[in-house]
């Protein structure tokens, strides 16, 4: 007679070892509210909402790279904190990061599918950042940017409160060529915003504005530009498809259909990129009932490998290829053209990092350093600027290096004016990021 030995087949494996928990690439940043530490764990891609985590929790995050099953993440939280956890702890942890979007698997992936499809169908990007970032109403709206321009820091009443007709009023010898703007909230950031604003409707009379922003989340090349029309509260502004077109044509030609690819069709990054909606909805205020306008939205990904290999962006085939396209095709559209960087500077402080506090000594240092940093902008100095930067290895994590180093590569000013420069420090010192608007003309 056959024995069935059943002390020879494998045991069979639980929940705990066979599930491998990987988190998602998402931020997780301290929360000041509250007596107990806690943490945001925030999707800065916009697949998933925020959560609040208790310091616990937050830990236990860390530790999903998806090697450790649960038993092991149990193990390795009792290693790294010092203290014990229940494995139901664990799961019950993992079943709500699963249910919220957090983790990377199969799950995720089918929800990614899904809005990558959707967002591509549209015609029209929605504002993302309406009701958040800026009010979303329309009244509320308008007096919170009416405002940036009559507040003691601003530039006071927009030229066309006295000039109904919204005509051009600027000096033809002293021609705008584009505008550096800051992309901080417009809370923290609004007076200067509005100093570049009041720029560009008093001295340009530009049918398209090229809008270089800086891309938070990753791309799948160097550059993403977008064709949809962008919505805001005060109305649906419109891209120049002819424009994004011929642009496409000429960088083909240079880089190859392949590298085309990557950055006309990559259109998931500006789904929820703040970076250029501010732009286009401070455009909206200043000329949306005044004239016609249009314009050609592009992310600019990180140029963090120049600076490491301490090589210029100048070097890189695309870069190359695609500012000398983009040269191009605004020197034959036939349009007048101004381009606008969303950007920021420094962002210092322990919140990014840092070690040391932002006393008075450390903010005027930055100060003195982004001086020097804006002066290679406003000399024209394209690779001046990003030697500044690379010579310290971008310790100051200046967020508009690329988009700033494309303008000025493509823009090629004869000279520029800083017309605002602030910092945005917080309440307890632990942060502070820089910005500036300033003026380039031909």
């Amino acid at each position: 007679m056959e024995r069935n030995d059943l002390s020879a087949a494998p045991a069979r494996k639980t929940m705990s070892e066979l599930l491998r928990p990987r988190i998602r690439q998402l931020e997780l940043v301290p929360l000041e509210e509250g007596d107990e530490p806690s943490y945001a764990l925030r999707d800065p891609h916009g697949f998933a909402g925020t959560a609040a985590l208790p310091m616990g929790a937050a830990m236990l995050v860390t530790l999903m790279n998806g090697q450790r099953t649960l038993g092991e993440l149990q193990s390795a939280f009792a290693e790294k904190v010092g203290q014990q956890i229940a494995l139901a702890d664990v799961e019950r942890v993992v079943q709500q990061l699963d249910e919220r979007m957090f983790l990377d698997n199969e799950k995720f992936a089918a929800h990614k599918a899904a809005i990558t499809g959707a967002y591509d169908e549209l015609d029209v990007r929605p504002a993302a950042h309406a009701g958040g970032a800026y009010h979303g109403e329309l009244d509320a709206l308008q007096a919170q940017l009416a405002d940036l321009f009559t507040c003691e820091e601003g530039p006071g009443l927009l030229p066309w409160e006295g000039n109904t007709n919204g005509e051009f009023a600027g000096d033809e010898e002293r021609r705008l060529c584009g505008v550096m703007s800051p992309h901080i909230d417009l809370h923290r950031g609004g007076p200067a915003f509005a100093w570049a604003y009041d720029r560009i409707v008093a001295e340009s009379d530009a049918d398209v504005f090229v809008i270089l922003g800086t891309a938070h989340t990753p791309l799948k090349g160097m550059y993403s530009v977008s064709r949809k029309h962008f919505d805001t509260p005060l109305g649906t502004v419109q891209n120049d498809r002819e424009f994004v077109e011929d642009l496409r044509r000429r960088f083909v030609a240079r880089a190859g259909e392949q590298e085309a690819q990557s950055v006309f069709q990559d259109e998931l990054p500006h789904r929820r990129e703040h970076s250029i909606e501010f732009q286009t909805l401070m455009l909206q205020y200043v000329l949306g009932e005044k004239r016609d306008f249009a314009i050609v939205p592009i992310l600019v990904g990180s140029f963090h490998p120049f600076v490491l290999h301490n090589r210029s962006p100048a070097e890189s085939p695309v870069v190359n290829d695609f500012t000398q396209a983009l040269h191009e095709t605004i020197a034959s559209c036939g349009k007048k053209v101004c381009y606008i960087a969303g950007v920021d500077m420094a962002h210092i402080g322990q919140h990014f990092g840092d070690q040391e506090l932002l006393d008075d000594q450390r903010l005027k240092r930055q100060w003195a350093d982004d001086q020097v940093l804006l002066s290679a902008a406003c000399e024209g100095d394209t690779e001046g600027w990003f030697v500044h930067v690379a010579a310290v290895q971008d310790r100051n994590r200046i967020c508009g290096l690329a988009p700033t180093y494309t303008m000025l590569h493509a823009m090629q000013p004869g000279r520029g004016e800083i017309l605002r420069y602030d910092q945005a420090v917080a309440d307890d010192r632990t942060s502070c990021v820089s910005f500036a608007s300033v003026a380039f003309y031909e």
